[in-house]
């Protein structure tokens, strides 16, 4: 057996504080490009030039790697940090080699996506890295039974390896063709056209993700059935949009699906009417507020709003631009869309809504027992209340409940709610019971 005293005192003494070992990069090298330009990948280096001791060296290195990764054009990329040697060699420089295994000419994947109450079978092709500086194109196509079809042809273009790399700035330019079925009010829209979206981020004082659009496109209105209001007939046929988009959003949080604490904001603003015979503006804002409490409880609050308005050169507002309140994403306790106006028995949408929630998330019985497992479920309690075409409490719109919710990959997650509606319209349609809601964005 080890002598106990010895082998205690060299176990203590093996810790060391990295951040006290001196140490500066001599020489960056970026191994495996083979149809990618060395200056695209320049800049990834700029941090680890200002490391003076080892514990920033390694930080830097991760630091690098994960920029490389964004940069789109490895599949992988290993680190390896040696000693410093040859002529020019200082006496505590060190060598950073970064070796990458560029992406193939051509990828395929297929699988589910998670929309907002619907998934969709998703297939892609793309061949990345086209000109050697990120640039890329993709043919996405995905299919829903319930509401969207969609087929987009996209080229898109990084701008990561300029001074303005920690904004991450990147251009796109799409040809789509969009189907959105709306089986409450018995219509479905069908886009054409085509987009270009700049996005960027802005760190002045906090990190904030911008996104300017321009769409042109061509939206035909259907009927689903014979039988369908005139008032909702009125709108059919082909009409020319033509509109900028711009996005802004804040988010602090822990987490994308089952956050403890911080705070989410998003804006959605839309201008239509630089041409063509469709003209609106169009705001909508989310915010999303939680609060760590005790034992593993969070409460959660959220509110969204939006209002859709003519210009002067509005004749009619378009029916695919308004608002539909209700749904397991927005006003539990109603089916989509069912907390709204109605003609003739059929729910239109609306120009206004607003809806809000307080939620009391707790973590499962036993969770501690299966840690692992139980982390991607939770219990909620949760309130909402809302109205539509009404900023005042006067009818608004209210229901309670508990349920279960289970995460999807950080990204989305499925609910399980048992819904009681308290108030309602004569008109509503209201889902008293359980109710099954899938979704990236809640209420």
């Amino acid at each position: 057996m080890p002598k106990p005293g010895r082998d205690a005192g060299a176990s203590k003494d093996s810790k060391y504080d990295l951040s006290k070992i001196s140490a500066r990069v001599d020489r960056v090298n970026v191994s495996g490009l083979l149809r990618t330009h060395n200056d695209y990948v320049m800049r990834a280096a700029d941090g680890l030039f200002k490391a003076n001791n080892f514990q920033d060296l390694m930080l830097e290195a991760l630091s690098t790697k994960s920029y490389l990764h964004e940069l789109g054009i490895f599949k992988d990329v290993s680190v390896h940090i040696d000693v410093s040697r040859g002529t020019g060699a200082s006496p505590q420089g060190y060598e950073v080699t970064f070796k990458g295994n560029e992406m193939s000419r051509m990828m395929g994947s297929a699988g589910t996506e998670i929309g907002q109450n619907e998934g969709s079978l998703r297939t892609e092709l793309t061949i990345p890295n086209i000109l050697g500086r990120g640039e890329s194109i993709s043919l996405q196509g995905s299919y829903s039974s319930t509401r969207a079809n969609d087929l987009q042809l996209k080229f898109w273009k990084p701008f990561f390896h300029t001074r303005f790399k920690e904004n991450r700035p990147e251009m796109s330019f799409s040809i789509f063709r969009q189907t959105d079925r709306y089986d409450i009010s018995s219509f479905q829209t069908t886009n054409f056209g085509y987009l270009v979206d700049f996005s960027a981020h802005t760190m002045v004082g906090v990190d904030l993700t911008h996104s300017l659009q321009y769409e042109n496109s061509i939206r035909d209105v259907g009927l689903l059935n014979k039988s369908v209001p005139f008032a909702i007939r009125d709108h059919c046929g082909p009409k020319l949009a033509s509109l900028l988009r711009y996005s802004v959003a804040y988010d602090n949080r822990d987490g994308n699906v089952f956050p403890t604490r911080g705070i989410y904001l998003k804006s959605v603003n839309e201008y239509c009417g630089l041409g063509g015979n469709v003209a609106y503006t169009s705001s909508t804002a989310h915010g999303e507020l939680n609060v760590p409490l005790f034992a593993g409880l969070v409460a959660q609050f959220c509110g969204r709003v939006g209002v859709v308005k003519e210009t002067k050169n509005t004749t009619q507002l378009p029916i695919n631009s308004l608002f539909y309140c209700g749904g397991p994403l927005t006003l539990r306790g109603f089916k989509f869309g069912g907390a709204g106006p109605v003609i003739d028995g059929t729910s239109i949408g609306a120009q206004t809504f607003w809806c809000t929630g307080a939620h009391l998330w707790t973590p499962l019985p036993f969770a501690g027992v299966f840690k692992n497992l139980a982390s991607h479920f939770r219990m909620h309690f949760f309130y909402n209340i809302g109205n539509s075409n009404s900023f005042s409490t006067e009818n608004m719109r209210s229901a309670f409940g508990m349920g279960l919710a289970v995460k999807l990959a950080e990204r989305a997650r499925i609910e399980l709610n048992y819904c009681v509606p308290v108030r309602c319209q004569s008109t509503d349609k209201i889902h008293h019971g359980f109710q099954f809601g899938i979704g990236y964005e809640f209420v």
